[in-house]
């Protein structure tokens, strides 16, 4: 295992807490953080009053649409971005307002995996990984076993000798991420980490991001537009809307809801896929006069009972939309029902609905 050999070379400081006694504290605070830039038609504020917590061992996402503020905010992680208002403390250290040579050491307990590799193309692989032990100070003796111990755990122990040009993205990428372990970072920043990649590649990076959180320990912040990102590999996340933290919380609990702040809706919509959409909405509504209204399958037990009773209660439904997705540790999704029957009924139907699954009514 990649953290076992530093335990060897290291071990745990006297009374140091180990991973597990530590698991849960926050490493990264943000604490009403803005970033202002100077643009050609005056001051664009990348970042707007941000203020979230980042807790040891969880993999934390931040999603949104292009130009939201993703990038901004995770390079203020590592001080190569600095708040012009509000603190940003990391591993228990203020990170905002350091200078370069006071932010090095912090660094060193940092990783980074970026959207288009950055490999350097005159090395080899083992070249690349090397590099960056150089970089963090390893004796040259101690580094070869430290290559080879992180390309094997990235499933990429026979690419040693070659070059980045001769991998595909995928291998590349999983390259990238073994650089970034080289020093035995606390946390990886993955900006964008996979999306120059193909849907194939893409889960074979995120399944070794997965291993380097589950079995190495690391806290994962990663930022990202691309749902499957976020539903494959994270615990928390935050939905990020110009320069604004809009809404955050547990993947399952923030996108299996069908009710979303107005910032948030248009983006959780498009990204879902898993409730319709206006022109849909139209299309639905010419085909049927019924109650629209769509529930969350959060205990989809429950609300297969609810909707198995209908006939018996006068009430006649249809499904005219729906989706399910997983997260990394259950399923969710939406339907959309047309309800029928007496007003009554159909009321008192939606009522028992609401009690097995969050509904919310479909807006003529």
């Amino acid at each position: 295992m990649v953290g076992a050999h530093i335990a060897e070379q290291a071990g745990s400081p006297p009374g140091h807490p180990s991973e597990d006694a530590r698991a849960g504290e926050p490493v990264i605070v943000f604490d009403h953080v803005s970033r202002v830039f100077d643009g050609r038609n005056g001051q664009v504020k990348a970042v707007d009053d941000v203020s979230l917590t980042v807790q040891r061992g969880e993999v934390f996402g931040v999603i949104g649409f292009s130009g939201a503020g993703k990038s901004t905010l995770i390079r203020m992680i590592n001080g190569l971005e600095q708040p012009t208002s509000g603190t940003v403390t990391v591993l228990g250290e203020q990170v905002s307002g350091r200078s370069e040579s006071a932010l090095l050491p912090l660094r060193r307990r940092i990783g980074m995996v970026f959207q288009q590799f950055n490999l350097l193309t005159s090395r080899t692989v083992a070249g690349n990984v090397e590099y960056a032990l150089a970089t963090a100070g390893w004796p040259k003796a101690q580094r070869k076993a430290r290559v080879a111990e992180l390309l094997d755990f990235v499933g990429l122990g026979s690419k040693a000798k070659h070059y980045p040009e001769q991998l595909s993205g995928g291998q590349k990428q999983r390259v990238g991420i073994a650089r970034a372990l080289a020093a035995d970072p606390e946390i990886l920043l993955a900006d964008e980490a996979t999306s120059a990649l193909d849907p194939s590649t893409t889960s074979e990076v995120l399944s070794v991001l997965r291993r380097v959180n589950e079995e190495l320990g690391v806290t994962i912040v990663a930022i990202t537009h691309e749902m499957e990102v976020i539903r494959s590999i994270a615990d928390r996340v935050a939905v990020m809307d110009t320069g604004r933290v809009v809404e955050t919380g547990r993947v399952y609990d923030l996108f299996s809801r069908t009710q979303h702040s107005e910032d948030a809706a248009s983006f959780v919509a498009t990204a879902l896929k898993d409730r319709p959409n206006a022109e849909e909405i139209a299309r639905i509504r010419e085909r049927t006069d019924g109650r629209l209204v769509m529930v969350s399958l959060k205990d989809s037990g429950a609300v297969s009972a609810v909707l198995g009773s209908a006939e018996g209660r006068g009430v006649r439904f249809e499904i005219v939309h729906g989706g399910v997705s997983a997260t990394k540790d259950s399923a969710y999704g939406l339907l959309t029902v047309a309800l029928t029957g007496e007003p009554a009924a159909v009321e008192a139907f939606i009522a028992d609905l609401s009690a097995a699954g969050d509904v919310q009514e479909v807006q003529p």
